[in-house]
């Protein structure tokens, strides 16, 4: 079975049923009786069945008759779902015509009729036009199949037609009954339930803006434009079950010891595989790491950085791998600048391309485990991680904004840290904080490490 939309109506007798308990609702408390004998008063058979249904019954029948069904003029464009409140909303996804709304007139016959008492079919009528008036909204509840809801609330406005005598004299015909006082009232708007509609499409994660674009490299040496980098990392809600991985897109690109990043441009690794002595042909197949602090000193990483993976290289990237110690060559945290050239002496116009930023932060370990261990275990009161890149008197450590403060060596007392050689990390939170999760943050020369552990207070 198809799930529904909950909302309008699935069957048009409910709202037939409606007005047929509003009236009968209203009828005793008429003013009218009021102005009559006390044994004056009756009840009709009120009903949603057709005049001449109805004709041979003994007392006063009063008929409620569903006779034409129109679309609704004013829901001809009608958007659904309609746009949510608040500022900076997205506009609401267009639907498929079976999963919009119908919107429908209900137009409703009324008439009062008695075989031997003229007087109670024009009470009759004058208690219906009285209740009508006087409920221009009708409301109830309606149940849906399968709906999470209750019930979900609708209303519908109830108004008199006005109708020529031709015209209503035309309707009595067609309807195989002698001509009697009659009314005429439109329902509105009633919605036929529509089917569910297709799931929203997930919300833009990431996208790209070109302002007038053009054809790249300017220069034909090659250019770069940027670096960028993705962090991977377990959430600390993961279970074995139900692993949750997020990945954290980085431009310019933050980079720990050991982790692959991009050097993104045009015109890249032109005379990729040069061997042969200057002057060189190439222009571009050469990395260059500018060190600070006025990154003018250049340092050639082709050979450790640059991944020699078959089609990994191509003339909009170049693909690098930092080292994964500072041992075997990567630099220590800080900003860094990355250009490509070729092995010719430093030509600022020819040999070198323009230079881009990106950062190298300190690596944290995480344990290994199935999911991960992102949460770190307590020993003794103290807590302690593995890495890379760690420098003593350089390195910050924070539990979400909590600063702890950096000891030379332990013993450790609450809020503080030590740093163990390059590669570890020791400390102890702070006594007055309260049950909890805490991310366990790492800055290095000022450049933070990428989420990956967390402790649980």
């Amino acid at each position: 079975m198809q799930p529904l939309n909950p909302m309008g109506v699935l069957d048009l007798s409910i709202v037939t049923e409606l007005l047929i308990n509003t009236l009968t609702d209203y009828w005793p408390d008429s003013q009218l009786w009021s102005t009559l004998f006390s044994d004056a008063f009756f009840k009709p058979n009120t009903t949603g069945l057709t005049p001449e249904a109805v004709r041979n019954l003994d007392g006063c029948q009063l008929t409620i008759s569903l006779v034409h069904i129109e679309p609704s003029k004013s829901q001809r464009n009608f958007v659904y779902p309609p746009t949510p409140p608040g500022p900076n909303r997205p506009a609401p996804r267009a639907q498929q015509i079976p999963q919009l709304p119908l919107g429908l007139d209900l137009y409703y016959f009324v008439t009062a009729y008695s075989s031997q008492n003229y007087q109670q079919e024009q009470q009759a009528m004058s208690i219906v036009l009285n209740c009508f008036h006087q409920n221009p909204i009708l409301r109830t509840n309606v149940t849906f199949p399968g709906s999470p809801q209750a019930s979900t609330p609708e209303e519908f406005t109830l108004t008199m037609e006005i109708e020529s005598v031709d015209s209503i004299s035309r309707l009595w015909q067609a309807i195989t009954s002698p001509f009697r006082l009659s009314l005429l009232y439109r329902v509105a708007v009633v919605f036929l339930t529509p089917p569910a509609a297709a799931a929203a499409a997930k919300q833009v994660a990431q996208f790209t803006l070109a302002t007038a674009p053009t054809t790249f490299p300017f220069a034909t040496n090659g250019q770069v434009f940027g670096t960028s980098s993705t962090a991977t990392f377990t959430s600390p809600n993961s279970t074995a079950a139900t692993p949750e991985i997020i990945n954290a897109n980085y431009a310019p690109a933050t980079v720990t010891p050991g982790q692959t990043f991009y050097l993104n441009g045009a015109g890249l690794n032109q005379g990729a595989g040069y061997t042969g002595a200057p002057p060189n042909p190439g222009t571009s197949y050469r990395v260059y790491l500018l060190l600070p602090p006025d990154y003018t000193s250049e340092q050639d990483v082709t050979v450790p950085w640059k991944d020699t993976g078959a089609g990994v290289q191509t003339a909009s990237r170049i693909v690098l791998d930092l080292p994964p110690t500072l041992a075997a060559g990567a630099p220590v945290p800080g900003v860094y600048m990355l250009r490509a050239g070729s092995e010719a002496p430093v030509d600022a116009i020819t040999n070198r391309t323009n230079s881009t930023p990106f950062s190298v932060a300190a690596r944290m370990d995480v344990p290994p485990g199935s999911p991960q261990t992102t949460v770190l275990p307590e020993v003794a009161g103290e807590y302690s991680f593995t890495g890379m890149g760690f420098l003593a008197g350089s390195t910050e450590v924070l539990l979400d904004t909590v600063p702890l403060t950096f000891v030379a060596l332990p013993p450790l007392a609450p809020g503080q840290f030590t740093v163990q050689g390059n590669t570890g990390i020791q400390f102890q939170p702070p006594g007055n904080l309260t049950a909890g999760l805490y991310t366990v943050r790492v800055r290095v020369n000022g450049i933070e490490s990428p989420p990956a552990l967390w402790i649980r207070m």
